[in-house]
Order: structure tokens, then sequence, then C-alpha cells
């Protein structure tokens, strides 16, 4: 048996769910039920709630082991719900893929009520084929339900035929589900009378991601950009050395102060950590020294995407810290991994604070302009509803 300490994550489960799985509908069993979950493992994680668990002192020290079939079903009976609706486990291969952007399927997200894209993963097998606002009507002439669009995906190396409304066109989309590896980010600069505007889209605070979003920070910096757009809207977290990471790439002018920091239980605060912005020496020259910022974000923008929100208000102030869309999902909480055998386990062992000593609320992020996630348009799209309303605001410093 090997254990050992992973590094940290602020993220939400769905967040893993939708790396796991493709995002396409399909299922990954992420509850360890294909392998034995020995006694041994069940003290082993029951005491880890005993201690290390940031709600440790409501948990029951007396259970039942022989009635946990899986260690996800035994989490979900020790976890202290509310307010963790996010300890979960996964196996080692799952948080390989998810580190380092692998997974299987078409890549692409849908509503479940009525099969429109709202997401298609960058450099997936839909990439360029199927769009955002996309509406599956049929798989393999057959009409569509989640079910058939699931085992589609699991079906690997065989082509599928999705027959999508895209506008007032129907048309056959053929795609093949299969192994890849996807990006996170996407950046480029709107131009906006004088001014010139840079736009990330960033998907997933993923350790392989820094190098995606050093380059587009390259490019800002050089193209010397007056406002900075962040677009969270599906982000659920991730690494917290890669949200330090992107902060520091939006402002160089606090070197070595604190972005934020972690803390843990009574027991454990010899375990709290810091987080803090580059010493100049360590500055790369593509650093921004942005004054202000906006995040679009709704309800699937957690944990780290409302990290850097968070961390970023001392220095640049509420009002310059502005948001659009809906208010966040509500996470101001993380989990440093602990491994048994194949099992890595995510319990909530910390709460992520700003240089304030203040943590996001459970109830999320209020936004600044509510603005309706537009599946008419694509993301990055100056006609998308949430976009547009961040652009009305810099032109006109208000809400539209």
């Amino acid at each position: 048996m090997k254990n050992k300490i992973l590094l940290p994550l602020i993220l939400s489960l769905s967040l893993v769910l939708l790396n796991s799985c493709g995002s396409d509908g399909s299922n990954t069993d992420t509850d360890g039920s294909d392998q034995t979950f020995t006694l041994n493992e069940k003290e082993f994680l029951h005491n880890l709630f005993l201690t290390e668990y940031l709600w440790y002192d409501q948990v029951a020290s007396n259970v039942d082991y022989e009635t946990f079939t899986t260690p996800q079903v035994m989490i979900n009976e020790l976890k202290i719900n509310p307010p963790d609706l996010w300890s979960f486990t996964m196996t080692a291969q799952e948080y390989e893929d998810f580190a380092n952007q692998k997974t299987t399927g078409f890549g692409f997200g849908y509503d479940s009520a009525n099969f429109t894209l709202f997401l298609v993963r960058i450099d997936s097998p839909a990439y360029g084929k199927l769009f955002r606002g996309d509406k599956i009507l049929e798989v393999n002439g057959v009409l569509a339900t989640p079910m058939l669009i699931s085992a589609a995906s699991q079906n690997v190396n065989v082509q599928t035929t999705f027959t999508v409304l895209r506008g007032s066109n129907e048309l056959d989309v053929s795609l093949t589900s299969s192994a890849y590896t996807f990006k996170v980010s996407l950046g480029n600069i709107i131009l906006q009378n004088s001014k010139k505007i840079g736009y990330l889209r960033y998907d997933s605070f993923t350790e392989s991601s820094v190098a995606e979003f050093e380059n587009i920070f390259t490019t800002f910096k050089t193209e010397n950009i007056d406002e900075l757009v962040i677009d969270l809207r599906y982000n659920g977290g991730g690494s917290v050395a890669a949200t330090s990471l992107l902060i520091d790439n939006i402002s160089n002018s606090h070197p070595a102060e604190r972005q934020l920091y972690l803390d843990w239980n009574a027991n454990y605060q010899q375990n709290n950590s810091t987080y803090s912005f580059e010493d100049l020496d360590m500055q790369d020259g593509n650093e921004l020294n942005m004054q202000r910022v906006f995040f679009l974000v709704t309800k699937s923008s957690a944990s780290a995407s409302e990290a850097i929100i968070s961390s970023l208000i001392p220095y640049l102030g509420l009002s310059n810290v502005i948001t659009v869309g809906e208010d966040t999902h509500g996470k101001p909480v993380g989990m440093t991994g602990r491994t048994y055998n194949n099992n890595y386990y995510f319990l909530i062992n910390f709460m992520v604070r700003n240089n304030d000593n203040q943590s996001t609320n459970f109830n999320g992020i209020s936004v600044t302009c509510p603005a309706e996630d537009d599946l008419t348009h694509l993301m990055g799209d100056v006609n998308e509803t949430m976009l547009q309303t961040a652009l009305y605001y810099i032109e006109n410093g208000t809400c539209l």
C-alpha cells in the first residue's frame, strides 16, 4: 500500500466528472466500485475524516464499516452536508488524466433537457465540427436520448452520426469517439474604438494549462491591452498553483505580497500555506498591470474561479473586479488529496482566504452585471450576451 499527499486542489466534483467522462453525457465510474474496498482502506478513510477533514469534530467516531461497499458511498455517508457537497474519490488514472488534460469521448457538453450544446472542448474530436448552440436531434438516425449519446461516447474508435439543428438548418455530422488531449485556454484581442481588450477563455485550472495561458498573456503584453476579460463560465476550479500563476499574470504590482492562503482545521494549522505574487526577480516579462478585470461567470464557476476573483479584490478594489453573468457556485474550500493504493481521496480540509482574511460565501459571489449565458453565440463572440455586457461596461461604465 502506498500513501502520499497530492497537490492542493480547489475544484468542484462536477468538474472532475466532466473531465473524466468527456463532457458528452458518458459516465465514468469514480467511486472505486471496480476494486475491493478493504477494511484497512475503510479505516484509513475514516481516519482522514476524523483528523484532517475540515469539519472533523462533527464526524461520527463509531461507524459500521460493513455497510460501505465503495469509497464514494462511505464518503457520502460521513461528509457533513451541508456544507460539504464536494468531497470525493477518483482513481489514479483519472487524476493523471485530469492533470494532463486527457480524456476519452467526443468532447462536448449539452443541456440534457433540450440537447443543446453549451461547450465544445478545444482540440477534442467535436471541435470545429459541432458548435455551441447546436441542438442534437438524432444519434445514428434514432431520436436523441442521454443514454444513446453516452453509449456512443463509450464506443471508442467507432464513428457516430449526429443529426443536429444549427440555426434553421438540419445537418448530419460524423464524429469518432476517441482518446484525446484537449486545451482549456483560448485568447484573442477585441478592438473597441481606441481600446484593445484582451479576452481569455479559461475552462479549467489544470497544471498543464499554465503554458497555454502564459503564451496568451505574452501576446496581451506585446499588444499592450487596455482591458482584460476572463471567461470562467464553465470553470469549476483545479490547481491552487495554477490559480496563483494566473493571478501573477494579471498584476505585477505587488511582488511577494500574499494572494491567498489555505486555512486548515484547528489541529492542522501547521499545514496552512500561503501563495504569493512572484518576487521581482522571478517575473518573466509577460505579466500585466491591470487596474481592473472583468470575469464572465455562472453557477458552474467554482472554487479556483472564485478564489482568483476574491484574491484580486484586496489589491484592485471591489469596484474594479467586475463579474458578469450570474452568481457563482459558492465553494470557499479545497482539498489536499491522499492516496490509498489506486484510489485518490479528496476530502475538504481547508478554507481559502484572500489577503483580507476573507473567503467566498457558500452562496457564491454576487454578480455585478446580470447577463444570460447566450447559447445562440459562440464564447468570445462580441455579440454573445455576457461578453457584450462586459464590453458595454468598458465603454459606458454601467451594466447593459
